[in-house]
């Protein structure tokens, strides 16, 4: 599997499911599909785009265990740059573009953050062609 995907790499389809709520703690709400979609690709953090009732977002994939939360189990959830409305029980497409990093763990929230924020910025700089 290429460290680097592109668009040439398939869109999967998913329903949103409710998750734990931690990104809107954290100021990253995310939607959150079964994993089990992601099960032939690397564990990590990917920019991805993200098709919602029609229209094309861009925005960041975790797929992996939280680690920060104590988890052995894989999550799937994608924070979308620009967006913010509930979408639960929706169908949405992903498409993973390129592998920003692994899973990683982390020993405090203020840390977390950082990366997440860090992680964003690296999508968006990938994606600046692509951005409005």
């Amino acid at each position: 599997m290429s460290p680097n995907l592109r668009s040439e790499n398939r869109w999967y389809q998913a329903i949103v499911v409710p998750g734990k709520k931690m990104g809107r703690f954290l100021s990253f709400p995310t939607i959150n599909l079964f994993p089990s979609l992601m099960r032939e690709q690397r564990k990590g953090v990917y920019a991805s785009r993200i098709k919602i009732k029609g229209h094309e977002y861009f925005g960041v994939l975790y797929y992996g265990p939280r680690l920060i939360l104590g988890e052995t189990k894989n999550v799937l959830e994608i924070y979308v740059f620009d967006f913010n409305q509930e979408i639960y029980g929706e169908t949405v497409s992903f498409q993973p573009q390129k592998y920003i990093r692994g899973v990683m763990n982390f020993t405090d929230t203020k840390s977390f953050q950082a990366q997440l924020q860090l992680d964003c910025q690296r999508a968006r700089e990938f994606f600046s062609g692509d951005l409005h």
